[in-house]
């Protein structure tokens, strides 16, 4: 995932796809460093991660997954 991609996708509680499949549901803390450079660190329900956004496959909103259940 790109930073272009993350970020709007960040916001709210969220629940992430690793590459290595595994789901975790949160809240992100972000700080831009650069137009090419994020700092992503992830407050898990189960744990907290700081993160390479090169291993994030996929981040949805938490509400808009209850709205579709």
């Amino acid at each position: 995932m790109s930073i272009a991609e993350l970020l709007p996708r960040s916001q709210g509680p969220v629940r992430i796809r690793l590459a290595d499949g595994s789901l975790h549901t949160g809240r992100f803390r972000t700080d831009i460093l650069s137009d090419r450079a994020v700092s992503v660190f992830f407050y898990g329900d189960v744990r907290d991660m700081s993160l390479p956004v090169s291993i994030i496959a996929g981040v949805e909103s938490v509400e808009a997954l209850d709205r579709a259940s």
